[in-house]
């Protein structure tokens, strides 16, 4: 067996064995090449302090590859580090641990939150958002400061920035920014990059953050007033129908609003959803099929006489192929409802779909599948059946209703009669 490391030649030739056993270095003392039985190789350096034996890990050595490890060159050159510290009295050890430190103490912020989207928020579903959200309003404020100089008045500057043109306070922009800024330190944390968090009792409720949470969902009369008076509101065509193919599917708008037409197979009258990615936000791991009414599929066969049919997008901008904003949706309701109408959202819709189906003694099973709810733990396990059958008569149901209540002051679409 070769008794000291000399050249790349010999770490290549270097075989594994029945038990663990290192090779020295011929130029640095005390560094070591260990060889286990697994074939994985490892640089140490061995020292003595006093009487005290120590031993320092340094980096792999890949044989395939030794450019993705530490190389015999790069190993010599640190060995040689840690020799000099020897030679002048100091332990090595303890070397790395101040260097360790000074390092964490130069870390900045946006270096916690590199680190962050690389091992955390990249294998999330919706991370896109997360990091648009980063760059735009929390990098500019807190990016170049030292973790360990950051402070609660570097937070509020964040926070205080998030107000409308009114001054007023945006409490969901100030709620999404405090969520991400607290995934970040607590991620610096757990890789000892932080020693505390600057703000550990801060609430998004203190700085003016946080959603409000809503059960805001239309009562029957409420869709009659609605429904009857949308063929009046200042709008393209379109964007009614879109309107009222939200509320007809009861699926999230995000869905809906990035819908393609390849994703329609109007012979079966099925819609595939398909699972949440950077281009469709469906908050779903897995593809699933959602069924076609006859008020769905009228809807849609208007809508496909009316854009371009090369167009990609079913319910695009009006101008351009390009997915529209639920920013410009709530700007429509907004913009058309009576004064005297409470205000709603488009995600209201989907829970006025929710409840008014389950008023009408709908399947509950059914309606949760078809807005895409996770059955509860046991019946998840344990019940596989699609209900498309099932799903399909709660939206058909669902669809006639939404007719009936058209019918009192205006005709049904010609389109709808037919399907």
């Amino acid at each position: 067996m070769t008794k000291r490391i000399s050249t790349n030649a010999t770490l290549q030739a270097l075989k594994p064995q029945d038990k663990e056993y290192s090779i020295p270095d011929k130029k640095v003392e005390g560094l070591n090449i260990r060889v286990r039985p697994t074939g994985t190789m490892t640089w140490t350096f061995r020292f003595q302090i006093g009487k005290k034996h120590e031993k320092i890990s340094m980096g792999r050595y890949i044989k395939i590859k030794p450019e993705r490890g530490m190389t015999l060159d790069q190993a010599r050159k640190e060995a040689g580090r840690y020799r000099s510290w020897l030679e002048n009295g100091k332990n090595p050890k303890v070397e790395l641990d101040i260097e360790k430190r000074a390092q964490d103490e130069a870390k900045t912020f946006d270096d916690a939150f590199i680190s962050f989207d690389e091992k955390r928020l990249s294998k999330q579903l919706r991370g896109d958002q997360s990091r648009t959200i980063y760059n735009r309003d929390i990098k500019p404020i807190l990016g170049n400061i030292k973790l360990a100089d950051l402070s609660i008045y570097d937070l509020n500057k964040v926070f205080d920035a998030k107000v409308d043109k009114d001054g007023k306070r945006m409490a969901g922009a100030i709620g999404v920014c405090h969520k991400i800024i607290n995934q970040v330190i607590n991620h610096a944390l757990a890789l000892n990059m932080l020693d505390t968090h600057p703000a550990p009792q801060l609430k998004a409720k203190d700085v003016g953050g946080g959603f409000k949470v809503t059960k805001r969902n239309l009562s029957f009369s409420e869709l009659k007033i609605l429904l009857t008076s949308m063929p009046s509101w200042r709008t393209d065509s379109s964007n009614i129908r879109l309107m009222q193919f939200l509320l007809g599917c009861g699926q999230r708008i995000s869905a809906v609003l990035e819908m393609r037409w390849s994703e329609l197979d109007f012979d079966e009258g099925i819609w595939l959803l398909p699972a949440s990615s950077e281009e469709r936000h469906t908050k779903s791991q897995d593809a699933r099929k959602v069924p076609l009414s006859g008020y769905l599929l009228a809807l849609l066969k208007e809508q496909r006489e009316s854009v371009p049919s090369k167009w990609k997008l079913v319910w695009p901008q009006l101008t351009v192929d390009k997915v529209q904003e639920p920013a410009a949706v709530r700007a429509l309701i907004k913009r058309n409802l009576p004064t005297d109408f409470e205000r709603f959202s488009p995600h209201d819709l989907r829970r006025t779909f929710i409840s008014r189906c389950s008023e009408m003694g709908l399947d509950i099973v059914a309606i949760e599948k078809t807005v895409g709810h996770q059955l509860p733990s046991m019946l998840r396990v344990y019940n596989h059946h699609d209900y498309l059958d099932e799903q399909l008569k709660v939206l058909d149901t669902w669809g006639n209703k939404l007719y009936s209540l058209m019918e009192a002051n205006v005709h049904p679409l010609p389109s709808a009669l037919m399907a």
